[in-house]
């Protein structure tokens, strides 16, 4: 026997209830007595479809056609009626025939409930001005520039609010997986949201809209619906909900969601209120678009505010007459001053005399639509009277095709001044020095030399950038470098003695050599330091 209904007892705010194929009740959980204000066992005997007692006079030949209809055409539509003696008190129901296997009638299965006339947004209450605001209310949430799922989140609140249903999700587009992510719920229980928070393929209840960006509605996830798969519809009466529509977001003409709205009770949606889902589908559409585009664009703002503020050059702007609009932490920090000052001073306060001719020169130049295509150096006072050369770099800005702003890179030059001033300073140490220094590689490939190394053995500087240092040693004393030298060298990381070298025209001569290796943190050699002496020809026959 087919009685999969049968077996549903106590569902949620609706009375569930049998009735035998004569009418007479054999069946009714306790929720009744919210509805009849009597127990189930009085119901037994009170409800009976072949006399209707319990119903209005002039509602009983439409409850029982009804119960007929179901009989006889295996219909399951929703009615409601008065009841009798209870004045103002108005019922729904719906029928549902079972079968046995041998397709017989064995039973109906039904709820009651209480009818809510406003459970769902009427359109005949509204005027076409009221019905703009509710969309301008969604609007206003949008325009609030709020985090994108605090946004959405405030979205869903405001659908639910103005359809009047209980809970509801919105699930965006994963364009990677093609699947749909709940992104925000309402009343959504931990074991629904660890089940569904994804919609992929398998939702077939949800096809129409995934496919064909079409409304899809259920009146009672119970019902015979065909695309209405029987696990989903389980899983809706346990987590609480009879009723639901699933609305395609949709944002120029292609599904980037669904929004899902549910019921606890059964709700017929008229043709009316599907075209009013499918407006609020496109419209939502469009403002999640927005919103997210908002949400980028503060991630944008804090992602340029992070380089800015991080940069090492000095970022400024300011207007064509010097007064300064912006400027990042390394041109404060440049300057010795605050970000409260340095908004209210001019470009010129931080100049020479002669500086500030030269600015005043190429702000005018750029004000006529002149392009700068050179750096400009300028002296710049620091708050603290210390004096600066920057490097400017600069731009206009431009509105409607004509300059209105300046905005620039700067770079402080005094550092790199005194580093280039000071790598002079060695390089001439190093190439006043007569001993021979070289500087070679892990593998012993020479990286620099000075002029003094490079003449004691004959050779220009560039003819032994990138030789291996064995250029320098006698064949006759390759054993030594072999067995001596090298060994020290990867042992220790420090070798000194005499060894016979060779200049680029054969002559061995002897040189006094101190090497020593520059290790990582692991102990491996990352460079390695030579320094060559001449020795003369008595001190190495007696090293011999």
């Amino acid at each position: 026997m087919n009685i999969s209904r049968h077996g549903i007892p106590e569902i949620f705010e609706n009375t569930h209830f049998l009735v035998d194929k004569n009418g007479k009740l054999m069946y009714i959980d306790k929720t009744c007595e919210n509805i009849f204000n009597v127990r189930p066992d009085e119901c037994l005997d009170m409800i009976d479809f072949s006399t209707l007692e319990w119903v209005h006079s002039k509602d009983r030949e439409k409850v029982r056609e009804n119960f007929q209809s179901a009989i006889n055409e295996d219909t399951c539509s929703k009615i409601e009626y008065n009841l009798a003696s209870m004045e103002g008190i108005t019922l729904s129901h719906t029928l549902f025939p079972i079968y046995d296997n041998g397709g017989k009638l064995v039973s109906i299965h039904g709820f009651f409930e209480k009818h809510q006339p406003d459970n769902l947004l009427e359109l005949e209450k509204y005027n076409v001005f009221e019905i703009l605001e509710l969309f301008n209310q969604i609007s206003l949430i949008v325009s609030k520039e709020n985090p994108f799922e605090k946004t959405l989140s405030e979205l869903l609140d405001k659908v639910l609010e103005i359809i009047k249903m209980e809970s509801g999700g919105i699930y965006i587009l994963n364009r990677e997986t093609g699947n749909y992510i709940l992104t925000v719920h309402s009343t959504f229980s931990e074991e629904f949201l660890q089940k569904h928070s994804e919609i992929t393929r398998e939702w077939k209840s949800l096809l129409p809209v995934m496919d064909e960006g079409k409304v899809v509605v259920i009146q009672d996830v119970l019902a015979p619906v065909p695309y209405a798969d029987t696990g989903r519809k389980m899983s809706a009466i346990n987590e609480g909900f009879r009723s639901f529509a699933g609305i395609p977001l949709i944002i120029e003409n292609s599904i980037n969601g669904i929004l899902m709205i549910s019921l606890s009770g059964i709700h017929e949606f008229t043709e009316l209120e599907k075209r009013l889902f499918s407006i609020i589908g496109r419209q939502l559409g469009n403002f999640i678009k927005q919103a997210n585009l908002i949400d980028q664009l503060h991630k944008s703002r804090e992602t340029y505010q992070d380089l800015l503020d991080n940069a090492v050059d000095i970022i400024y702007t300011h207007d064509l007459k010097g007064n300064i609009l912006s400027m990042n932490k390394a041109g404060l920090d440049t300057l010795l001053i605050d970000k409260k000052d340095i908004l209210r001073s001019n470009i010129r306060d931080f100049m020479t005399e002669e500086s500030q001719e030269v600015a005043e020169f190429v702000i005018n130049l750029l004000a006529q639509g002149e392009e700068i295509r050179f750096p400009v150096i300028l002296e710049v006072i620091r708050t603290d009277g210390a004096r600066l050369f920057i490097e400017f770099n600069i731009q206009p800005i431009l509105e409607d095709g004509k300059p209105v702003a300046v905005q620039g890179i700067a770079r402080n030059l005094d550092k790199r001044l005194k580093a280039e001033q000071n790598i002079l300073i060695f390089n001439k140490a190093l190439n006043l020095t007569l001993d021979g220094i070289d500087v070679s590689d892990a593998d012993y490939n020479i990286t620099f030399i000075n002029e003094a190394g490079a003449k004691m053995f004959g050779y220009s500087r560039m003819e032994l950038i990138g030789q291996h240092v064995s250029i320098f040693y006698a064949e006759e004393d390759m054993s030594n470098f072999n067995e001596n030298v090298m060994p020290a060298m990867k042992k220790y990381g420090y070798w000194n003695g005499l060894i016979l070298g060779r200049k680029k025209d054969g002559i061995a001569f002897p040189v006094e050599v101190t090497l020593n290796s520059m290790m990582d943190e692991k102990g491996e050699p990352l460079v390695n330091l030579a320094i060559f002496r001449k020795r003369n020809k008595l001190s190495y026959e007696k090293y011999q």
